[in-house]
């Protein structure tokens, strides 16, 4: 069992979890959908270890560390009739014909290359699904929990990773622990308000454990980062952004592709945001990650 996996377990042991839900539980598609196969291998990959196996780099690798397990975890506490990949009346948003799953791989793509896909959570799936084709190893950093009150809906991108659990699997058979590693993140994941009381606020961030520093990217023949997002003037956001910026002060070449570009040419990045993150503003969960119910103002005395 990977360490990163364990050690979430023995959390779970010990913490109270915002799951199961007492009210209206969470929904994550519908175990009635197909999977991207066409069948119903998904449900292999229910089981929350089996998901986060898929979708994680390959034991023994360097990147092992940095793949998240909250979202993976949540299955465990999500009642089985309540799980599936997306129906078909719930579309997910597809990436452009030349970034879908059997496409030919991207013009950068190389064992120096480290890729980090910043799209929409629904959107970044299939296109992990391409970048796990074109040879990288998948991390997934999903740091925060579902609830039927959430700021973020993660649960769309759980039904995602089912629906897609069957094909990345048989991608994965060519990939080694050298494979250079794809990022995939939900760009949304910092939220556009804090919760309000009475949600629950699983708005998250990128910090220092999710992010490897120079000297590892050096030591695994990293030299150069490709930030990709939907479009050319997509920003990189105000948990990377510094980040980025010590990268390339450590020699570190770092670079932007836009999703929406079919010749997926590289480009300096777009002009930062001058928003600075606020960490003290996210909710970190007592069971690891992000989230957690936002208190109802005291009704009494001073407030």
């Amino acid at each position: 069992m990977w360490r990163p996996w364990s050690k979430l377990l023995e959390l779970l042991g010990r913490a109270a979890l915002p799951l199961p839900f007492t009210q209206r539980p969470v929904r994550v598609g519908s175990p009635e959908a197909p999977d991207a196969l066409g069948g119903r291998v998904w449900r292999r990959y229910a089981d929350p270890e089996e998901l986060f196996a898929v979708w994680g780099p390959v034991p023994g690798s360097a990147w092992a560390p940095f793949h998240c397990v909250p979202l993976f975890a949540s299955l465990e506490r999500i009642l089985a009739e309540g799980v599936g990949p997306p129906p078909p009346e719930e579309p997910a948003p597809e990436p452009p014909d030349h970034a879908r799953p059997g496409a030919p791989p991207p013009p950068w793509r190389g064992g120096d290359t480290w890729v980090i896909a910043d799209l929409p959570g629904p959107l970044v799936v299939p296109v992990g699904v391409w970048l796990v084709g074109a040879g990288h190893q998948p991390v997934s950093t999903f740091d925060n929990w579902p609830h039927p009150r959430g700021v973020l809906a993660p649960e769309r991108i759980l039904a995602q990773l089912l629906y897609w659990a069957s094909a990345v699997a048989e991608l994965r058979a060519g990939l080694g622990p050298g494979s250079p590693p794809a990022w995939l993140c939900d760009r949304q994941r910092l939220g556009e308000r804090p919760g309000r009381p009475g949600e629950f606020d699983n708005r998250y961030y990128l910090d220092d454990s999710l992010l490897p520093g120079p000297g590892l990217l050096r030591q695994a023949g990293i030299r150069r980062a490709v930030y990709l997002t939907a479009g050319g003037g997509d920003p990189p956001l105000a948990d990377v952004d510094p980040y980025f910026q010590d990268l390339e002060r450590a020699g570190i070449e770092v670079r932007h592709a836009a999703l929406e570009d079919p010749e997926l040419g590289l480009a300096p990045l777009p002009a930062r945001r001058p928003a600075q993150l606020l960490p003290a503003s996210y909710r970190r969960s007592s069971a690891g990650g992000f989230g957690t119910l936002v208190p109802q103002p005291s009704q009494g005395g001073s407030g």
